[in-house]
């Protein structure tokens, strides 16, 4: 049998063991799907066992999107562009390195409105707002605005990809067409804090959350509550996660099997 898996730490909050597993059963694979949660400081070794050819593929999320990369033989295109890793997998016994979670933003936010010319304003820096600017540039979003806490981590991204930034209390100063959710802010059912403060959030805004453990964050909830338009994060982990399942498997993907899968234990 097979074995696929998630790294992250944590990553018991993940629900793509269910997504994949259930996508497994559905073609016959056999295959396994498991969490690896390593500490940072036994992912050295975790890698020789995934060199042993014990693991045929891997997730990547936080904190791992970057620091996996020295471990790969290489990373491909996309994921070069996008500076982080988010699927792992085998090509002609090299260990290659790329990520789709730029597809899962991209059908995400086609789901429910166009990107095209529409402005947009990433909140956060990290992997997860690398993935989205790469998506939105490439369906030509304009003018993207980076927002983070920290501003020098918004400059620096915001430089390497040609966008605007800012602080996260600059908000009030944009009114963009699209807000993207993109730091951790309220994973694993923490309190939310409020990010962006509710009065500025407008009924004819898309707010695109990539956190699903909760599905009701604090701006999903103030989103609905102004009458915004909403996408929670489990699209995004759908999307995605059907794009790694046919890198996998070369096999198209049981798209809806795996989208209740995840929809039966979203809490």
């Amino acid at each position: 049998m097979d074995t696929y898996g998630i790294l992250a730490f944590p990553a018991h909050h993940s629900l793509s063991p269910v997504m994949h597993n259930a996508g497994f059963k559905a073609l016959g694979i056999k295959a396994s799907y498991d969490f690896f949660e390593i500490s940072p400081e036994k992912l050295d070794d975790f890698f020789k066992t995934v060199r042993d050819k014990k693991i045929k593929g891997l997730s990547v999320s936080g904190p791992y999107k970057q620091a996996v990369i020295p471990f790969l033989d290489s990373v491909d295109i996309v994921g070069k562009k996008i500076g982080a890793v988010n699927t792992i997998y085998w090509d002609k016994g090299s260990l290659i390195g790329t990520n789709v979670d730029w597809i899962g933003v991209e059908k995400s936010l086609l789901e429910k409105t166009q990107i095209e010319n529409k402005s947009v304003v990433i909140l956060g820096a990290g992997g997860a707002a690398r993935s989205a600017i790469y998506a939105l540039h490439k369906n030509d979003a304009w003018p993207i605005t980076i927002l983070n806490r920290t501003l020098s981590r918004a400059k620096a991204l915001a430089e390497e990809f040609n966008c605007e930034y800012g602080e996260l209390d600059d908000f009030e100063s944009y009114s963009p067409k699209i807000v993207i959710q993109a730091t951790s802010a309220g994973l694993n059912r923490r309190e939310g804090v409020e990010i962006v403060p509710k009065e500025l959030l407008e009924s004819n805004m898309v707010i695109m959350e990539m956190i699903y453990n909760p599905i009701e964050t604090r701006i999903v909830r103030d989103a609905r509550e102004v009458g915004a338009t909403v996408i929670t994060g489990e699209r995004m982990l759908l999307h995605q996660g059907v794009a790694a399942f046919e890198l996998w498997t070369s096999q198209k993907a049981p798209f809806s099997i795996m989208e209740e899968a995840i929809n039966k234990n979203l809490r």
